[in-house]
C-alpha cells in the first residue's frame, strides 16, 4: 500500500468517526427532548467550574444532561416539589456558550445544593414552571 493511499484511508476513517460522533450528537439531543422544551444551560455543583449542559422541563422534575457525554440519562434531577430556586444574578464572568446577558440561580434540593447559569428566558420558563400548580394537584380548586 503506498503512503498516499494510507493518507486517503486514515483521513476517510477520521471523517467518518467526525460524521458519526455528529450524528450521535444530533440523535442523542433528540432523543433527551422527546417533545419536552429543552434549554441550554450550566452547572456548577461547588467545584467554581461550569459545565454546559442542556435542562428538560418533564412534567414533575428537571432534568440536567451533558451537552456532549455518552449517557442519554440525565445527570442531574430534581423533583419539582423538592427544587427551591433563589432569586436570579448577573453572572460576572462569562460562561462559554451562554449568552453575554446570561444570569445564575442558585438552587437547593433535599440532597445537594448547585448553580444554575442560563439565559433570562430560559430562567423565566423554569422559574413559571416550578411556580405553577403540578399537573392534577389540586384541580378542583375555585
Amino acid at each position: 500500500m503506498s503512503a498516499i493511499a494510507t493518507v486517503e484511508l486514515v483521513l476517510a476513517v477520521v471523517l467518518a468517526l467526525i460524521v458519526l460522533f455528529i450524528v450521535y450528537i444530533w440523535l442523542r439531543r433528540r432523543y433527551i427532548s422527546g417533545g419536552k422544551p429543552l434549554m441550554l444551560c450550566a452547572i456548577n455543583t461547588g467545584d467554581r467550574r461550569w459545565r454546559l449542559g442542556l435542562v428538560r422541563i418533564a412534567g414533575d422534575r428537571l432534568d440536567w444532561f451533558s451537552v456532549v457525554g455518552p449517557s442519554p440519562r440525565p445527570a442531574h434531577s430534581w423533583l419539582r416539589h423538592d427544587l427551591d430556586l433563589g432569586a436570579p444574578k448577573r453572572l460576572p464572568d462569562a460562561v462559554p456558550g451562554l449568552p453575554a446577558d446570561a444570569i445564575s440561580v442558585v438552587g437547593r434540593s433535599r440532597s445537594t445544593d448547585y448553580e444554575l447559569a442560563m439565559s433570562t428566558a430560559a430562567y423565566t420558563a423554569v422559574r413559571a414552571w416550578l411556580e405553577s400548580s403540578p399537573p392534577g394537584f389540586n384541580v378542583n380548586v375555585a
